[in-house]
């Protein structure tokens, strides 16, 4: 065996040895044919299958040319470097890679795999235990360990080109291809065989390939600068909208504002070819008959909650920026920004914000305060969670916390609550939940089936969720607003044009108020939610709901309207501040994590070793902090935690000691800590 593998091993040796030596025109050619070779098994992947893939060849030729060139200018700077053979197929690898992971993520999601993707690892790893088994994510772990093993032993072993790179004729013909590819870049642009418009990113792979796509997605990012922004493009666009605003009356009694983001959350009705036996959302159906509702264009199919949030909150376009771009992810990390909770905070208004999954889940625990709000409720904070069996939180402790935190200040609140219940992934091999509604399907497919049968069923216990906390409201007396909509349709599979009524990529909303608001029933942005909203109550909006408000009346398409839109973002987000000149600038709030405050009371050592570390409002996630040391806690209940005695350290120290509680979550990100309690044993 041992000398079968030496043998074999010497003999493609000599064939890398051999291949070493081409000349230099014969590398190019074989890049050329790689690069072709290349294209067409990323197509297949993308498309998830070889007959797509084809057609996409017969119909698009122009396209997939240009992508082939594409992937062939990439190749060509492996010739820089004397281990040909192994720089070439290693960025040949690595464009395979970036295919098998979008044909996987293609597989859970519908939207495609984008370089963004990149910055949210942490979050995909805070969802391995739902979409892999253990082993699963073993052999995933193994494999990628075994990949990179490989590949340095191959860097290692690879031998070097005999004689010289010639790196002056290499780089010539680098620079000559990388001239052509902008020609034909622009080229195809302007003649539309291209497009750098991606407002669906999903349709946008379809059309214009995986490789143009992907390598859109790396370079563009953020809002580019406008042709036409400067100090005097900004104050003309301020003075013509602050001239045209139209302010009603405000009224007397201020409501309490609530918005709530349901996962996934869709009337399953719409959709062609699926049945249920019972009316699946009863009350949300029943409040879209009795306050203003409509069909709500979202920016995300399938995925992409984030985005949805982000429109919602500040009136800006989320496809102004890069391809598949979370701004949760780039600038709102660093930059505060206008937003509904910064806009209504200037009115009087406590600002919270609540979310039944992980505080860190799209930085959402950095983002908000630079959106303005007071608070924020992550899942770290919350007790009697209930969950689904695929291990999400379920909707239903969202009630509770809500009026939590309505009753957490003297004033009138914002609260903007993100739930999580609907997220997938939907079971396949069996229904895994109560069957509240049956579902069938004309088809029969078993699998899809249990799928719908799964998500139709979370969307009837978050129907449920909505009626219980109407009811709460009505019981509060006080004036309200409930804004109830879904983030996006849910990740399962939808053939073309299977919804019967509205979009793929629109949702359904309802505004319950008990204040009779003048708002008409029509079909909305997202981003135009915020003006609707600010108008209907007579307050004072932002600049970008007063830009909405301007061109209301207009197309969408309108020239002027998606200028000064995108002007503002720019000048708000990346550019001089110009808007500043004219109003407040936003500073990033000091937001306190929960509404309770977590503290220790006492500290008790028990007679088996073990200690107890009493309190308030802790929660599953609070962990014992001895002099700085994190230890393994057991959550007893809102008032006790426990230090088992095997965890416990031996002997606590003569003297003073410190101990804190931790909020962790359960990727070990530290979030909050208490003031710390000192303890002397001494005096105990």
């Amino acid at each position: 065996m041992k000398e079968t593998f030496k043998k074999g091993f010497g003999k493609f040796k000599d064939v890398v040895k051999k291949t070493n030596d081409l000349p230099l025109w014969r590398w190019v050619l074989v890049c050329f044919l790689t690069a072709l070779l290349l294209e067409f098994i990323l197509e297949i992947l993308g498309r998830r299958s070889p007959i797509s893939a084809v057609l996409f060849v017969i119909h698009s030729p122009l396209v997939f040319i240009y992508n082939i060139f594409l992937v062939f200018f990439t190749l060509l700077l492996g010739l820089l470097l004397k281990k040909r053979v192994f720089m070439v197929g290693f960025i040949s690898f690595l464009w395979l890679v970036m295919g098998t992971i979008n044909f996987f993520v293609l597989g859970h999601r519908i939207t495609p795999f984008s370089f963004i993707d990149f910055l949210m690892v942490s979050d995909v790893m805070s969802m391995l235990d739902v979409y892999f088994k253990t082993y699963q994510q073993f052999l995933i772990f193994f494999g990628i360990f075994a990949v990179i093993t490989l590949l340095v032993f191959a860097f290692i072993k690879m031998p070097k080109i005999r004689g010289s790179v010639h790196y002056i004729t290499t780089i010539l013909i680098c620079f000559a291809a990388f001239g052509v590819l902008y020609v034909l870049t622009v080229l195809s642009l302007k003649t539309d065989i291209i497009s750098d418009d991606f407002s669906n990113l999903g349709t946008a792979y379809k059309d214009y390939g995986f490789a143009y796509c992907f390598s859109n997605s790396v370079i563009d990012v953020g809002i580019g600068k406008p042709q036409d922004y400067s100090a005097v493009r900004i104050g003309n666009i301020e003075s013509d909208i602050e001239k045209t605003s139209v302010y009603r009356k405000q009224m007397k009694d201020k409501p309490d504002i609530i918005v709530i983001q349901l996962e996934s959350f869709i009337d399953i009705e719409r959709v062609e070819g699926v049945n249920v036996d019972r009316e699946p959302i009863p009350n949300f159906r029943n409040f879209c008959n009795k306050y203003p509702s409509g069909y709500l264009t979202v920016p995300a199919i399938g995925a992409g909650t984030a985005n949805t949030e982000f429109e919602i909150l500040t009136g800006m376009n989320s496809k102004d920026f890069g391809a598949g771009e979370y701004p949760y992810k780039t600038i709102l990390t660093e930059k505060p920004c206008e937003s509904l909770a910064h806009i209504l905070k200037s009115q009087g208004y406590g600002t919270h914000a609540i979310h039944n999954n992980r505080a860190k889940f799209y930085s959402r625990d950095e983002v908000y305060p630079n959106l303005g709000f007071d608070t924020f409720t992550s899942l770290e904070y919350m007790t009697h969670i209930e969950r689904t069996e695929t291990n999400w939180a379920k909707d239903s402790i969202l009630v509770d916390e809500i009026l939590k935190a309505l009753d957490s200040t003297p004033e009138k609140d914002f609260v903007f609550t993100v739930s999580v219940q609907g997220h997938g992934k939907y079971p396949k091999d069996e229904l895994k939940c109560d069957e509240h509604v049956v579902v069938t399907r004309d088809d029969e497919d078993p699998e899809l089936t249990n799928q719908f049968g799964y998500f139709v069923n979370q969307c009837y216990e978050m129907d449920q969720m909505i009626r219980n906390l109407k009811n709460r409201l009505d019981k509060r007396r006080g004036n309200y607003i409930l804004f109830l909509y879904g983030d996006h349709i849910p990740a399962l599979e939808f053939s073309d044009g299977q919804f019967k009524e509205g979009e793929i990529n629109q949702t359904e909303y309802v505004i319950i108020n008990n204040m009779n608001l003048d708002i008409p029933d029509r079909d909305i942005y997202t981003y135009e939610f915020s003006d609707i909203l600010l108008t209907s109550l007579g307050y004072d909006r932002g600049v970008m709901q007063k830009t909405h408000n301007r061109y209301i009346t207009l197309l969408h398409q309108n020239e002027d309207y998606k200028g000064a839109q995108l002007n503002l973002e720019y000048d708000m987000l990346y550019g001089e501040n110009y808007i500043y000149s004219y109003i407040d600038a936003y500073q990033k709030t000091d937001m306190k994590m929960g509404i309770d405050d977590i503290t220790i009371s006492g500290v008790t050592e028990n007679a088996d070793g073990s200690i107890t570390v009493t309190g308030e409002y802790f929660t599953e996630f609070s962990k014992v902090l001895i002099n700085g040391d994190r230890y393994d806690t057991t959550y007893v209940d809102e008032n006790a935690l426990l230090i088992e005695a095997d965890s416990a350290p031996e002997e606590l120290v003569d003297g003073v000691t410190e101990f804190k509680v931790a909020q962790i979550d359960k990727k070990k990100h530290l979030l909050t800590e208490t003031d710390a309690f000192t303890y002397s044993k001494q005096g105990d």
